[in-house]
């Protein structure tokens, strides 16, 4: 079979037991496809903050898809809100200000990696390191200022994504 492991069909009669494929095949079959990660990290910036430090803290995140293999996009700025639409307002009974959603949060890291392996790198690259000493004292209650998720984009092809994210600095 390959050397992959199968669970088997019967068809109730014990003559036929057809491979399928197992949970393990699945998962390996994904990795192969190399889905984009997603990086996520919020940030309480204290309100204090000096512009210009918070500027060079943004630039610096910019600059890693230059500097750090298998970044697709890299991008830091203020978190925005948007008032509620009159129909979310009255069917859910709440006021038409969203900020609340944000829980403290203002600001946002947000990349995009090639797959799960270049994510993994990103945690010790010499950017990536470099950040803590300039960020880290802009975040309100240290640590407890971050939140940060990653997730993946099953299925998105490297050149569709660089195709949409190469539109996007186009446009701006």
């Amino acid at each position: 079979m390959n050397g992959h492991f199968y669970d088997t069909v019967s068809n109730h009669s014990g003559d036929d037991k057809r491979p399928t494929r197992t949970t393990l095949d699945r998962v390996k079959g994904s990795m192969m496809t190399s889905p984009k990660i997603i990086h996520i990290g919020l940030w309480k910036i204290k309100k204090n903050a000096n512009p210009k430090a918070v500027a060079d803290v943004d630039k610096h995140v910019m600059s890693f898809r230059s500097r750090i293999p298998g970044i697709d996009l890299a991008h830091a700025g203020p978190l925005e809100t948007f008032n509620f639409a009159q129909e979310i307002v009255d069917a859910f009974g709440i006021s038409p200000d969203a900020t609340f959603l944000k829980r403290g949060y203002n600001h946002v890291l947000f990349i995009v990696f090639k797959n799960k392996d270049f994510r993994i790198s990103y945690d010790t690259s010499e950017p990536h390191l470099n950040l803590s000493p300039i960020m880290m004292p802009l975040i309100e209650g240290g640590m407890n200022g971050v939140l940060t998720v990653d997730f993946c984009l099953p299925g998105i092809q490297s050149s569709t994504f660089n195709s949409h994210a190469n539109n996007q600095r186009s446009e701006t």
